[in-house]
Formats: structure tokens, C-alpha cells, sequence
């Protein structure tokens, strides 16, 4: 039997999801992965030769942006953002996924004004070539690009979480299907007294 087109969609839209979340997600814990690495080699320079390495604070500084912001697709796609179930956990299951929607729907509100904002900041900045000054010229504007790709990302995930609240279907990242009831096998004697096997069904 066909599937009907809305769950076909609805299945694109999680294959986009995470299409978009997983790539941008490594790349954070690649800049996560930079961090330490920098760090560490600044603080044994600083205690082997007396000064740090020219660059590292900065490119570090680089890299946090790049945990920070590209990690938030994947937290919206993981349903593993820092959020409070007191009032949600309390109500019906279509009324809490409709509740979400609405939350999901005024997160997307609120992230479109901040790509609005970082977009046209990081026009600016590479317009003018924005550099950062200390121990070495590092340029800004690559940093404020990758926030902009952050909140690019993350809308389009509040977007699909909408979409789905609001259809009544599981948010990106929960279960789509409940575990599969576990079997037990009993033997019972058969009518004609040889050993049978009845099947019975218990809840996960």
C-alpha cells in the first residue's frame, strides 16, 4: 500500500534534517577538537619558550564560534536543547505537540530577525575586511559568516519541528515508533497432550 504523501514529506523533511544537522555537527566538534589542541600547545609554549604561539587565542576564538553555532542544528534535530516538560508533561500528548508548535513556530520568528541582523553584520564585515588585532591579524569576517550558517540551519529545523507539532508527529529526534513488544514463550500442553508453544505479548 502507497504511504500516504503527508508522512512521505514529513519523511523528506527528517531526511533533510538531518542531512543538514550531522555534516554541521562534525564540523563543531571539529572546532572543539581545534580548541583543545591549541590550547594545550599554547600553554606548553608558554611554559617552555615564555610567550604564547602568535594566532592560537585567536584562531580559538574562531573555532568557539564554530562549536557554538554549528551546533545548533544538531541540538534542534536531537531534541537535545536544554528545555523545561513541567507544563507539557502534564497534558495530552496532541495538545503538548501542538503546544510545541506553537514554540517552535515563535523560536523561527525570533531566529529570522537574528539572521537578518548577523546577515547584514557579516556583509559589513567582509565588505571592510574586519580583522581582530593582537598578537597577529586574524580576520573576523569568516567567524561571522558561521554564525550566520548557525542560525540559517537552526531555522530551517524550527521549521520542520513546526511543521511536524503541528501535523501531530513526533519532533526530530524522538522515537517515530514505540519499542516492539517483548515475546515470551510458554509451553502448554495441546489438546492431544503433546507440548505446544503459546505466544503471549507483554508491554515494553
Amino acid at each position: 500500500m502507497d504511504t500516504p504523501a503527508p508522512q512521505q514529506f514529513s519523511r523528506l523533511l527528517r531526511r533533510i534534517a538531518r542531512g543538514i544537522s550531522a555534516p554541521l555537527a562534525a564540523l563543531a566538534s571539529l572546532a572543539t577538537i581545534t580548541i583543545m589542541v591549541a590550547t594545550t600547545a599554547d600553554v606548553i609554549n608558554r611554559n617552555v619558550a615564555g610567550r604564547s604561539v602568535a594566532g592560537l587565542l585567536e584562531m580559538s576564538e574562531s573555532a568557539l564560534v564554530a562549536c557554538v553555532f554549528l551546533g545548533l542544528a544538531y541540538a534542534g534535530a536531537t531534541n537535545a536543547h536544554v528545555s523545561v516538560d513541567l507544563l507539557t508533561s502534564k497534558l495530552p500528548l496532541g495538545a503538548a505537540r501542538r503546544l510545541a508548535g506553537v514554540v517552535w513556530t515563535a523560536s523561527a520568528t525570533m531566529v529570522v530577525w537574528l539572521l537578518v541582523a548577523t546577515t547584514e553584520r557579516a556583509i559589513q564585515s567582509t565588505e571592510i575586511g574586519e580583522i581582530q588585532a593582537g598578537m597577529m591579524d586574524w580576520p573576523v569576517w569568516p567567524a561571522r559568516w558561521l554564525i550566520v550558517v548557525g542560525y540559517l540551519s537552526f531555522l530551517i529545523i524550527a521549521l520542520i519541528n513546526a511543521y511536524l507539532s503541528f501535523r501531530n508527529e513526533p519532533l526530530l529526534g524522538e522515537d517515530d515508533e514505540p519499542d516492539p513488544p517483548d515475546q515470551e514463550v510458554i509451553s502448554a500442553p495441546n489438546p492431544s497432550g503433546a507440548d505446544g508453544q503459546a505466544w503471549k505479548e507483554t508491554g515494553a
